[in-house]
């Protein structure tokens, strides 16, 4: 069967945000806290595997179809018209599906990992090729299971055990949000004035006397008009925000040069070939930890002088001093500004290559027990954000990223591919006394690794520890030497050698 031809596509879509202007009418927020309730029923309903494989728009049949179903999440009990009704339990079941879509990559790379597929020798040109032979692998097998519905892979017991290890029955007490759809049906004018422009917008709110009931709300858009696509409206503790689609043309980059980046701490990304991205991130997240932490040891001592029950005016410092307000502002500034500086250095990595090689972090690494102060700082560490940001603007500027396995990719030497040498600090020192900038090694190696056919993206650091290994011994058997003489004369790190000899013995 020929593979199909991936799709082209040359838009993109963003969220953008607008603030409201002016009052809000409590009968909003009412509506807010009402759906709030619907969406919870939804969640406890549907969030385990009741919607597994099932198409949203059965179920909402489903729902209205049936007398004891419509009675209990039905728009009738909840006195709601019937378009903001269908629009909030169409979120709610996206939402579910979203995170089943998530288990389903967790358990995928399960199958992955732990199965591999038969193979043949087949006859190219002169040479003899091993191929896959995918109709009877048993984890293809596993993963046309998966993609079925509920009750095809349940009669896997593998496939319920890793499900319920990666899938939790969901539970929500969202109450502060309003989702609508586009239409000009929502419109009511555009008022523009000199320095800004404002849309108002009806949105239909509960029956009166069989009659939908149009609550209005007036947003600052700019010059953009929302009027396309599902829209969200979310009440953070002053105003509303209003969450809307915007879609744009992707200006494709020409560029075709490859680079490998290394996400650091102290700066965003170090490039192989030496450049340094979002210089800076590292203080910034540091000078934000201390001062949250300062600011927080202080609070304590005010809680523990509001539970004393000789203090005068508890009440007052509870009200007054232990706020959140001033807090989330910060917060809130802080995530804007790294924000602002990775995504910043992003768009002018796109413009200068067209490939990207970058290491895969989306899973949990153990290490040594730090220090409460170095854990702190670690959590604050936006790698989630730099990650985004690649992958969002790669798709604006139709560019390209790699990702690859991270083990060992900061303490491999760059000039030949083996474990001698050593890292400390910013600086790495190879077996023959060149000492490289430690980050720039990094990204040498993870740009090396891209077409690297042994090491595999999700193949476990053991077995990377073992390739590794056996380059570092052919290496030194070139040189005459061995893993004995490589340790005494400190090329090679005596944990290295430990290591193999552990996983020798777990295997």
């Amino acid at each position: 069967m020929p593979k199909r031809k991936a799709a082209t596509t040359t838009e993109y879509t963003v969220t953008r945000i607008a603030y409201s202007v002016g009052d809000i009418s409590p009968d909003i927020l009412e509506l807010a806290s009402t759906l709030g309730k619907l969406r919870s029923e939804l969640w406890n309903k549907y969030g385990s595997l009741s919607a597994w494989g099932i198409n949203k728009n059965e179920i909402i049949k489903e729902i209205r179809n049936t007398p004891h179903l419509r009675k209990i999440y039905g728009a009738e009990r909840f006195n709601l018209s019937s378009e903001i009704w269908e629009r909030t339990v169409q979120s709610v079941l996206d939402d579910i599906h979203a995170v089943q879509e998530a288990a389903k990559v967790q358990v995928i790379r399960k199958i992955y990992q732990f199965f591999k597929p038969e193979q043949i020798r087949v006859q190219k040109g002169k040479k003899l090729v091993w191929e896959d032979i995918p109709e009877t692998s048993f984890r293809q097998e596993l993963i046309t299971a998966l993609n079925s519905s509920y009750s095809v892979w349940y009669q896997y017991p593998l496939l319920c055990r890793w499900i319920r290890q990666y899938y939790q029955s969901g539970h929500t007490h969202v109450n502060n949000q309003i989702v609508i759809n586009g239409t000009s049906s929502y419109m009511k004018s555009r008022i523009k004035h000199k320095t800004r422009s404002i849309t108002t917008f009806l949105i239909p709110s509960k029956m009166v006397d069989g009659k939908c009931q149009w609550l209005e709300i007036k947003f600052k858009t700019g010059r953009v008009t929302p009027c396309a696509g599902r829209m969200r409206l979310i009440f953070n503790s002053s105003s509303f925000e209003l969450h809307y689609p915007h879609t744009t043309k992707i200006t494709v980059n020409k560029q075709s040069d490859i680079v490998g980046l290394d996400k650091g701490f102290t700066e965003g990304f170090y490039s192989s070939d030496g450049n340094i991205y979002a210089s800076g991130l590292g203080e910034i997240i540091k000078d934000a930890s201390q001062k949250r932490t300062d600011k927080n040891r202080k609070r304590y001592k005010l809680v523990a002088l509001s539970r004393k029950t000789d203090s005068e005016k508890p009440e007052r410092i509870l009200n007054n001093n232990l706020g959140r307000k001033k807090a989330n502002t910060k917060d809130a500034i802080k995530r804007q500004t790294i924000k602002q500086l990775i995504r910043t250095d992003v768009q002018n990595i796109f413009n200068n290559y067209g490939t990207l090689v970058v290491e895969d972090l989306s899973k949990y690494i153990k290490g040594k027990k730090k220090a409460s102060c170095v854990n702190r700082k670690l959590s604050e560490w936006s790698k989630g954000e730099l990650q985004k940001s690649l992958d969002e603007i790669s798709r604006r500027k139709g560019a390209k990223i790699i990702l690859i396995n991270p083990a060992y990719t900061s303490q491999v030497d760059s000039t030949n591919g083996t474990l001698l040498g050593k890292r400390v600090g910013d600086q790495f020192f190879t077996y023959g006394g060149v000492v490289f900038q430690s980050d720039k090694n990094a990204a040498t190696n993870i740009k090396n690794r891209a077409s690297d056919s042994e090491i595999t993206r999700f193949m476990k650091k053991e077995e990377v520890h073992k390739i590794l290994m056996s380059r570092t011994a052919k290496f030194l058997e070139q040189l005459g030497h061995t893993f004995e003489s490589a340790i005494s004369m400190g090329w090679l790190d005596k944990k290295h050698l430990c290591q193999g000899k552990a996983s020798r013995r777990r295997s």
